[in-house]
């Protein structure tokens, strides 16, 4: 019996004692040059079984092109900087905010301890990959943190800065409140959250009439109301002005079904005074809703302005609340209309002093007390919920507020097109993957590359104190003093003399984390190397590295070099729970990698999760990976009998139509599995695979094997196919094939492991369409009249007189013709012919017509059916007793005269069934030894003895 943990342990072993990955990469050392670039994984602890089949993807791909003779770089990477380090280490020093690293820590410290902690995990990660069977560099993998890494990274810094390409400026960027810091925006997780939505009155200056008249305005931010410095309206939409219990209210006309619903709620009903359009409410001053609160709008001008592109009709009045300081497109209408860029928040979320009476308040806290505030002076016309996605920051999930900052940043936009125009030189599976990537770079904004954490990347930025000149540095070389250790807090005592004579101190921030990998096709390679390897040939990541590694790497190639630093791209889904839902956790649907792996075994896990689309996501399911695990059987069993049964074949052997047919078959699945792996569609390959092992040899080709007379064309036949299989399936399934090419074809084939034999070719030549169509159509017959017998009852061990197949076509016909013996005895009918429905006669359908079968036994069918019963209960009996095939028994059979002489005329045949030097009939009651079995209507006593 196959037990998988043991036999992986084993082979395990066998790899790194006898160093095969080392003699593949040897053997392959002068063979054509592949790099593959591992996107790093966050160095943060036991892996996640999405990043094992991430792992195994990228495994599989490179196993194929090793046995095809590439000589392939393929290095693990880690990610070991930024916040998935921070976090977890705040987390396991109980330290609640950014301030406390400092007074409680101190920098050095917790630095030191983010480096320990990575460096400890990038083992545990390590073993964990190789017990799924990966083979890369494990002993020479490339790290973040490492000097080397840091300074290439810093030599991408540079080349911007001389293209003019960075540049510091103050921008809108949402922030984490916990971490204190900014994020880019393909750092932003969304979740689906309840916020506030309410809507408020903002009262206009001047006043025209009687009734005093108001701006309506919608929002789900109510904390940004405390920067309001204007309301956007669109120039060509038509706004209504509607008379609501004695006040005047502005509204867009289309919006007014949606106002008038809240109204009605209040018991009010607007009346329509008339229409104005946008642009001729340009202008309009209004009083700030907060102006008691915040006494800085006392001074400030709130007048209405215009905007075509972020007013819209989707949803609230057609009127926006502008605040510049605290949304991206604020921002820009801001500095078009010359507003103040009002942002009274901190980088702890907290409003700072120029927040009047709510200065030290947690800005989503206050959202609260300003509803409340509005409501006491009336103001506030409706406070409800809204469900929608809001961003969350991607490491400690606090949601993330927009806040005015100064950042360090690469002006994408000025390489945008060059960017557009090299991700066309690459190529993309699947296509669709590059049409999502473009549409992400198209409405990419300049990319923010500064931090205000600890452990990272510094920034090699240095700053004059005195005439403010920027001096950048592309590596350690470039510094007055050599440090063991480039990061903070040592970096940053480093002094420059400036030209002007003043010192010039480094920016304290560190570089987005996703920079760091962003250079990991260069960084991870010495110089010398990158003139032999660069540029990638193959990346292989989930599919939110749309907006993440893939774009980082083509922003810094195009930086750096000039062009996108990969060449071909597979784009994988995510891993979810059986429900589609992210597997996580918090969710508590999370399944750990182990447990999978000590139920199935690690070739179970690969085939399983390499069996659906690769770029579709993956959806977990233990039924689905035991049906794997069922697969890895079939080989085992394969094996087994091949261990007990095959003998060298002795001259020359003539092919039955059935060895043919698999020969055929065997070319052909090397062709799919070819094509596919070389287009990347790994799942179209193990599919066939599969379908080859189970169905083919499994099912169909031994069965007609067995009991064969021309025993050396079976076993050659089985001996080329088994080997060939090996080969095909060692990418996906590495332990099972070569536990099984150890113990039954090494002695044969001499190589040390099947890993060591390449990759089989396919003969075009070998490749029988005809007859592998014609087997196809006779597996149908079988499985129709499968079906017919289950219809009538009658039991697939038991023969039938005939199986009729009625059918116009051509091709059914010609297989009949050809294959009818092969259909005879999978069927167990002894004629199958041509012909029409019989009366009484059972039928199912297939794809080219109807099968009928005779559901009546006559006599002597009917004793070959108990005779056949009877070799079942001994087969039983004999597993019982663990006999293995070879080993011979004798049998006595007691029953009654009748059942005996049904049995009589096949005790030749039921004796080589069972293995049986002699097959005893006897009439009477139960001896001693025997057991007692029902078969049909008859009591039937059988013993068994091992000879």
């Amino acid at each position: 019996m196959y037990n998988a943990h043991e036999i992986e342990k084993r082979i395990l072993k066998f790899w790194e004692k006898e160093k095969i990955y080392e003699k593949v990469k040897e053997r392959n050392a002068k063979g054509e040059k592949l790099y593959f670039c591992d996107g790093p994984p966050y160095a943060t602890g036991q892996i996640h079984p999405g990043t094992a089949w991430n792992k195994c993807i990228k495994d599989t791909m490179c196993r194929y092109w090793r046995a095809c003779g590439r000589n392939l770089r393929a290095k693990p990477g880690y990610d070991t900087h930024g916040l998935p380090i921070e976090v977890k280490i705040e987390q396991e020093l109980k330290l609640k905010s950014k301030k406390e690293i400092e007074k409680k820590v101190g920098v050095e410290e917790f630095i030191n301890k983010c480096k320990r902690f990575a460096t400890q995990y990038i083992e545990v990660m390590g073993k964990q990959f190789q017990n799924c069977g990966v083979w890369m560099d494990w002993d020479d993998p490339y790290i973040t943190y490492k000097n080397r890494y840091i300074e290439k990274s810093w030599a991408t810094i540079k080349k911007a800065h001389e293209k003019g390409l960075l540049h510091r400026g103050v921008y809108v960027l949402p922030l984490c409140p916990r971490c204190e810091t900014t994020m880019a925006n393909y750092e932003l997780e969304y979740e689906e959250v309840d916020d506030q939505s309410i809507y408020v009155k903002f009262e206009l200056k001047k006043q025209k009439g009687k009734e005093k008249e108001y701006l309506v305005v919608w929002t789900t931010t109510p904390w940004t109301l405390v920067a309001n410095m204007a309301v956007m309206v669109h120039p060509e939409y038509k706004y209504a002005r509607a008379k609501v219990n004695g006040e005047v209210w502005i509204v867009a006309k289309e919006r007014l079904d949606a106002l008038m619903a809240i109204t009605h709620e209040l018991g009010l009903s607007p009346i329509i005074l008339g229409e104005v359009s946008g642009k001729k409410l340009e202008g309009i001053e209004y009083i700030h809703p907060l102006v008691e609160k915040v006494k800085r709008h006392e001074k400030i001008q709130h007048k209405v302005i215009l905007s075509d592109e972020f007013v819209t009709l989707d949803e609230g009045t057609g009127l926006v609340h502008c605040a510049p300081g605290h949304g991206p497109q604020d921002f820009i209408v801001g500095k078009r209309y010359g507003l103040e860029i009002f942002c009274p928040v901190g980088p702890d979320g907290k409003y700072t002093k120029e927040a009047g009476e709510y200065e030290g308040k947690y800005v989503k806290k206050a959202d609260h007390e300003i509803i409340d505030y509005l409501r006491e002076k009336g103001t506030l016309i409706n406070a409800g919920k809204i469900r929608h996605r809001y961003a969350h920051c991607w490491r400690c999930k606090t949601p993330l507020v927009y806040i005015t900052t100064d950042q360090w940043f690469i002006t994408v936009s000025k390489v945008k097109e060059e960017m557009l125009a090299e991700i066309d030189k690459s190529r993309w599976q699947p296509e669709h993957a590059r049409t999502w990537f473009m549409e992400f770079v198209k409405n990419a904004p300049d990319w923010c590359i500064s931090r205000q954490r600890y452990w990272g990347i510094p920034l090699p930025i240095w700053l004059c104190t005195k005439c403010k000149e920027i001096k950048v540095i592309g590596s350690a070389s470039e510094l007055p003093e050599k440090l063991d250790d480039l990061h903070k807090p040592g970096i940053d005592k480093v002094k420059m003399k400036c030209k002007c004579g003043g010192e010039m101190e480094r920016t304290r921030d560190v570089l987005d984390v996703w920079f760091d990998s962003g250079n990991a096709i260069w960084a991870s390679l010495s110089d010398e190397e990158e003139k032999l390897w660069y540029p990638c040939d193959f990346i292989t990541e989930g599919k939110d590295q749309i907006r993440g590694w893939f774009y980082s790497l083509l922003g810094s190639g195009v930086v750096l070099k000039d062009d996108i630093p990969y060449k071909n791209l597979l784009m994988h889904g995510f891993f979810m729970d059986e429900k589609g839902e992210k597997m996580s956790k918090s969710l508590g649907n999370f399944v750990p990698l182990e447990e999978m792996l000590d139920r199935h075994g690690a070739d179970a896990f690969r085939l399983w999760s390499m069996s659906s689309s690769v770029w579709e996501d993956l959806r977990f399911n233990w039924n689905e990976m035991k049906e794997a695990s069922r697969v890895i059987g079939i080989l085992w069993n394969l094996y087994v009998y091949m261990d007990r049964f095959y003998k060298e074949p002795k001259g020359k052997v003539e092919y039955s139509l059935e060895d043919a047919w698999l020969l055929s078959r065997l070319n052909s699945v090397k062709k799919e599995a070819t094509l596919a792996f070389d287009d990347y569609r790994i799942h179209d390959a193990v599919q066939a695979l599969r379908h080859f092992a189970a169905e083919d040899l499994s099912r169909f080709y031994l069965k007609l094997a067995k009991g064969r007379k021309d025993a050396d064309a079976v076993n050659q036949v089985l001996y080329i196919s088994m080997l060939e299989l090996l080969k095909l399936l060692t990418p996906i399934t590495p332990f099972i094939c070569e536990e099984i090419y150890q113990k039954f074809f090494r002695k044969r084939e001499k190589a040390e492991s099947v890993s060591l034999l390449g990759w089989p070719a396919y003969d075009e030549k070998e490749i029988d369409a005809l007859l592998e169509g014609q087997m196809r159509i006779a597996d149908e017959i079988i499985a129709a009249a499968a079906n017919a017998r289950q219809g009538a009852g009658v039991k697939l061990r038991w023969p039938i007189a005939e199986v009729i197949v009625e059918s116009e076509s051509t091709e059914a016909a010609a297989a009949i013709d050809r294959l009818s013996k092969v259909i005879e005895r999978l069927a167990n009918a002894k004629v199958v012919k041509l012909g029409k429905e019989k009366k009484g006669y059972a039928g199912a359908e297939f794809d080219e017509g109807k099968v009928w079968i005779n559901p009546k036994l006559d006599k002597k069918l009917y004793s070959e059916a108990m005779a056949r019963e009877l070799s079942r209960r001994i087969q039983a009996m004999r597993k019982e007793m663990q006999l293995v095939e070879k080993d011979e028994v004798g049998v006595e059979v007691r029953a009654s005269k009748e059942f005996n002489s049904m049995i009589k005329p096949h005790l030749d045949w039921l004796s080589k069934s069972v293995n049986a030097k002699k097959v005893q009939l006897k009439e009477g009651k139960k001896g001693k030894g025997e057991k007692e079995w029902k078969i049909e209507k008859w009591d039937v006593w059988v013993k068994v003895e091992k000879v």
